[in-house]
């Protein structure tokens, strides 16, 4: 820290004789210190204050030494106004608003990351303190980017980028000028977190960053290539009601679009439509449209894993393990006896 002194004109007085020439007519000047940090034109705060007199005729200068001390007090008191004091708390002002900013900013972002962990949703981006997983990694390997790519019940599961950073700026960094949107960024094996555990990630610092995309953007860059559903040249039963489902569910400006939009996933369900069918599931899985059916949701992603779809089998697994009924075991059986080619391991299923 620095100090500096600025010097205003506190008038004149005739109150002090000058012992060289005997005059008696002074100037007032008033000498503020005061503390700055980096530029000297913005004060932090004023740490003292004092009284200087001129002569006019000999331009002897006294200091308080040489003042009466009655009239010094008075000159002080004079010469001094309530502006020229506060605006050597510029500085102080200034860097106050910046610190309260910053915190508003600091917990408007923890106040969202809250609410983006306790109701996660596809494509959220979170920014993971993966220490907090693993700790083996080197020095620099502390944090990883990750995408939720599916939710099933209270089950979150995500996939981790391929990369390792060392600071959390490098989070928006990586995303707005699309390094996670390459092909090869992120891993293919999800990773499952039940709601408890990835609430308990979040508090244990582990959830660092959360993000979620408006639309296809993110931080001013387009988060994936495509985002609409392609339906084929060729007919295929279920996939153009499930290309409908799509487009009513993301028609939020359309009365009752959800409910629209079940219907046509429950008609490309019933036409036998994979996709279709998993959607469906998912329906009756969150409950929102309608009332919460985990049996329901089992058969439909059951209908959906003998077409041999892995997202469907996937779903099942963890699903299955959250409903007391449901076995396993035969699950995986009756794929098998059906024809399905299934490997049953911890990095697969």
């Amino acid at each position: 820290m620095e100090y500096g002194e600025s010097t205003t004109n506190g008038g004149v007085t005739y109150q002090h004789q000058c012992s060289h020439c005997g005059g008696n007519k002074h100037h007032v000047k008033g000498c503020i210190r005061y503390a700055y940090v980096f530029l000297q034109s913005l004060p932090l705060y004023p740490v003292g204050r004092r009284i200087e007199l001129e002569c006019t005729e000999c331009l002897t200068r006294v200091d308080q030494q040489g003042i009466d001390a009655q009239l010094y007090k008075q000159l002080l008191g004079s010469a001094f106004t309530v502006y020229q004091f506060l605006i050597k708390f510029t500085g102080l002002i200034l860097l106050i608003y910046l610190a309260a900013s910053w915190w508003q900013d600091r917990q408007a972002e923890q106040r969202q990351l809250k609410q983006l962990v306790s109701y996660p949703q596809i494509n959220d981006f979170l920014l993971i303190d993966y220490r907090k997983l693993n700790n083996h990694n080197r020095p620099h390997e502390k944090f990883r980017i990750a995408k939720v790519v599916d939710l099933t019940g209270d089950t979150v599961s995500v996939i981790y980028g391929n990369f390792f950073y060392q600071h959390q700026s490098s989070f928006e960094e990586a995303i707005s000028s699309g390094q996670t949107r390459a092909f090869s960024y992120f891993g293919k094996n999800s990773h499952n977190f039940t709601q408890v555990q990835f609430i308990d990630l979040y508090q244990r610092e582990g959830i660092v960053k959360a993000a979620r995309p408006e639309g296809n953007m993110l931080f001013g860059n387009f988060i994936i290539s495509d985002t609409g559903y392609q339906v084929s040249t060729s007919y295929i039963p279920g996939e153009r009601e499930f290309a409908s489902g799509l487009a009513f569910e993301r028609a939020s400006y359309i009365e009752d679009h959800l409910v629209k939009a079940f219907v046509k996933f429950e008609q490309s369900a019933t036409l036998g439509f994979a996709a279709g069918q998993i959607k469906l599931a998912e329906i009756y899985l969150a409950g929102d449209v309608v009332k919460s059916d985990f049996d329901t949701a089992l058969y439909w992603l059951e209908q959906a894993s003998l077409q041999s779809n892995k997202r469907a089998i996937k779903k099942f697994a963890i699903v299955c393990q959250q409903t007391k009924a449901c076995d396993l075991t035969s699950f995986y059986q009756r794929l098998l006896d059906f024809g399905v080619n299934i490997t049953i391991n911890k990095t697969n299923l």
